[in-house]
């Protein structure tokens, strides 16, 4: 999938839009990242991406459905364990969700950092 949304431009210098969806990607990153200190952080990222897709380059586009995707996603394994947890199986939901969001955020931005696509944005795993 990463060759069918390459980065545009090539050799050349970004142009002022791509430039401006990098950025949004980049914030939402921290903005998830701030998430796990104040968890308000990840709804304000996930609504800046929801916001900003449509407008995103199509390799930048792949980063804000991967950033929308690990929010709803982390969101449901959250409460799959905030369900389950007089079951005592609900911590270990819980502690996946955690681990889920963290490498997805961290995984995303290294890929951003390298102007790379996120390679199947519509995964369940890690992209």
């Amino acid at each position: 999938m990463a060759g069918s949304v390459p980065r545009t431009g090539g050799a050349l210098p970004p142009n002022d839009a791509e430039r401006r969806a990098r950025t949004i990607a980049f914030a939402v990153y921290a903005l998830y990242g701030a998430g796990f200190i104040t968890g308000l952080a990840f709804v304000v990222g996930v609504v800046i991406a929801h916001l900003k897709r449509d407008e995103a380059p199509a390799w930048l586009r792949t980063h804000l459905t991967f950033q929308i995707r690990t929010f709803w996603i982390g969101l449901l394994w959250a409460l799959v364990g905030m369900m389950t947890t007089w079951l005592l199986v609900g911590f270990l939901f819980l502690a996946w969700s955690f681990v889920f969001v963290l490498v997805r955020t961290v995984r995303g931005f290294l890929r951003l950092n390298d102007d790379r696509p996120i390679d199947d944005p519509q995964s369940w795993a890690f992209g």
